[in-house]
């Protein structure tokens, strides 16, 4: 027995080693896969890339073609050679290669490649949708959807997608083609084509957007908003059909400001500065919608400021020159001239920054301006900033002075030197003093804060802070030298302060002389939903049971695009929750009779505003009703016993058999 147990314990031993080394050797090989896998984002650094994708919303991810792991990208992050784009939900992204144009709306994946035979860029469109501008002067762009290859042509603007409904394809300018079975069928400026998972024609109603093109940017150099128009053509609708543009600060179009009805085929509409989405309609249902950039484009010329004069001696001045920034700007072209034509300029530098320093110009007046290039075309003109003008003039600066009348025994008396004035404070120009915003533009729109220096800038910094003295504490919001428009997003309700805090580069501290005050006004609440049913102490007895269900419903709030429902019991000491459903865009709700039982219940409603992600912009008063539900108690059961003796027997007679 004895030598038994010891065999089985080296068994044992043998075995337990086995298994252990094995596992090992397992976990190393998995965590050498996971390294190789893990460090290929840094051994691609040594590919080249072809592009670059930059996120404008949210998650943006990005797979290599040799990796199974997905990267979040950053804010701007080249694209390589078969790389596959991710676009999350309510995110998009740009992306720009050999001169072509890529806008990623949300839920989009594409795969980009490129032909090693011809070098033309092939994209597959997975699913989603996207919209493309190819390059003027550059190849042609190979789609791959669903199967069929669409070449567009150079010049091309158009919008595709992808999806369980099959595909579609909306040529806004230029021309492309679908190649399928060594045939070609032509899409022209203007057209579309939409086809099932089959590959049949879809015969339906829309709209061909030809103007403005896909994610178009505008930038305007006026202070009035900019007229934007809407061009479109008509598809598989009757003449008498019309349509409604809606333009929106964001995607659900529950801040609309601005609706226009009636259409046919043209629109104009007069926008500020800002991010638009725009939809077309015909009843309810959205024939189609894109999104348009609009920018200021205009630098402000801040110093030398207009008619500015400088005195020298000897030696010319150093000027500084020194503008507003421009958001997207690429680089700026500074040009001086002695006529306002500029002709032939005398001076004409490029600078990636906003200022520039010279003492080269003599006595003279001389004119100044900046033209600003961007990182991509924009639609309409650009447009370089007004003209100024300054004074350069070679001899002591004249001084203003007052003598007293002279003596004929004493000499007048010498003037006293004019000590040099002293820099211009900044100025704070927007919002004004005391200012009070509603709390839902505040939430809702970007909050513009506007500043200027007749002084050169070497450094600044905006502070937004609670503190009645921005300048001390620690600030809600600080930036390092600002452009002259600062925009802040969803600024809180209460009691801010904001100032500019600057110096030449003399070192002369040119801050604005006191903060100002801006306030934020509390968000209304919504009005409770009305017509609440079931009403106010409403009963609900056997014959309700037949239902199952009991049915809440409520009227819809103005303003309001989403519900949130809570169902409580009435326990007698206190409420008890049993359920809660959103916000939700619904105005009715059902619970189960059965689950519920028997006692006193009271369900609310609550009307609110929700934005990006369903976070909860407005809320709104609840309105609330109690009910019963009043299910008859079972009664009591009776038992009847008998008593059974020999006499109650039932003496039957023996059966008969024959």
């Amino acid at each position: 027995m004895k030598e038994n147990k010891k065999s089985d314990s080296k068994n044992f031993r043998f075995i337990d080693v086995l298994v252990i080394l094995l596992c090992l050797s397992g976990a190393s090989y998995s965590i050498n896969l996971f390294r190789h896998d893990l460090f290929q984002t840094l051994n691609g650094q040594n590919k080249t890339p072809i592009g670059t994708v930059t996120i404008k919303r949210n998650t943006v991810q990005r797979r290599m073609s040799d990796r199974v792991i997905w990267d979040r990208l950053i804010k701007e992050s080249p694209v390589y050679m078969d790389d596959t784009i991710r676009v999350a939900e309510n995110s998009e992204a740009d992306i720009h290669i050999g001169g072509n144009d890529l806008a990623l709306n949300e839920n989009t994946l594409v795969r980009i490649r490129r032909s090693p035979e011809t070098g033309e860029f092939q994209i597959e469109l997975t699913t989603g949708n996207m919209g493309l501008v190819t390059g003027a002067q550059g190849e042609k762009v190979i789609l791959n959807i669903m199967g069929k290859q669409v070449e567009a042509a150079p010049g091309t603007a158009l919008k595709a997608a992808s999806g369980n409904n099959g595909m579609e394809l909306q040529i806004s300018e230029g021309t492309a083609a679908i190649k399928e079975e060594g045939q070609s069928r032509e899409l022209s400026a203007g057209t579309m084509i939409a086809l099932d998972t089959a590959g049949s024609v879809r015969l339906e109603p829309a709209v061909v957007v030809i103007q403005p093109r896909p994610n178009a940017r505008y930038r305007k150099n006026r202070n009035e908003p900019l007229n934007v128009d809407f061009l479109w053509n008509r598809i598989n609708l009757q003449p008498n059909d019309t349509l409604r543009l809606e333009i929106a600060e964001d995607q659900s179009f529950s801040r609309s400001v601005r609706t226009i009805n009636n259409l046919n085929s043209t629109a104009r509409a007069a926008l500020e500065a800002g991010i638009w989405n725009w939809r077309l309609s015909s009843g309810s249902e959205v024939l189609g919608s894109g999104r348009i950039t609009v920018t200021d484009a205009q630098p402000q010329l801040l110093s030398p400021a207009r008619n500015q004069q400088f005195f020298y001696e000897s030696e010319p001045p150093r000027l500084y020159f020194q503008w507003s920034a421009v958001e997207d700007v690429s680089h700026y072209i500074l040009e001086v001239d002695v006529t306002s034509e500029f002709r032939n300029p005398i001076i004409k530098k490029q600078s990636a920054v906003t200022s520039f320093s010279d003492s080269s110009l003599g006595p003279g007046i001389w004119y100044w301006r900046v033209l600003p290039v961007f990182n991509q075309a924009d639609e309409g003109a650009l447009f370089v900033s007004r003209n100024a003008a300054f004074h350069i003039v070679k001899g002591k600066e004249p001084q203003t002075l007052s003598f007293a009348p002279p003596v004929e025994e004493m000499p007048a008396p010498l003037p006293a030197p004019v000590p040099p004035a002293p820099p211009g404070r900044v100025t704070l120009e927007s919002p004004s003093a005391g200012v009070a915003l509603p709390g839902l533009t505040a939430l809702r729109q970007q909050t513009i804060f506007r500043w200027s220096s007749t002084e050169a800038v070497a450094n600044a910094r905006f502070v937004l802070s609670r503190n009645a003295n921005p300048l001390s504490g620690r600030p809600a919001v600080e930036i390092l030298d600002p452009n002259r428009t600062i925009r802040l997003d969803r600024l809180e309700e209460g009691v801010w302060y904001w100032t500019i805090e600057a110096k030449t580069p003399d070192g002369a501290d040119i801050t604005a002389r006191a903060p100002r005050q801006l306030r934020v006004l509390p968000i209304p609440l919504l009005p409770s939903p009305g017509n609440r049913l079931p009403a106010e102490g409403q009963r609900i007895g056997i014959e309700e049971l037949k239902e199952v269900n009991i049915n809440f419903s409520w009227s819809a709030v103005e303003g309001a695009n989403a519900y949130i429902f809570t169902l409580y019991e009435d326990t007698g000491s206190g409420r008890r929750q049993i359920t809660q459903v959103g916000p939700e865009n619904r105005t009715s709700c059902v619970a189960d009779i059965k689950t519920l039982g028997r006692g006193d219940f009271v369900w609310q409603v609550e009307a609110v505003s929700t934005g990006l992600n369903n976070v909860i912009e407005q809320r709104g008063l609840p309105g609330e009703n109690s009910f019963v539900i009043d299910i008859p108690r079972p009664g009591p059961v009776r038992i009847i016993e008998e008593l059974i003796t020999e006499e109650s027997i039932d003496e039957s007679p023996e059966p008969y058999y024959e």
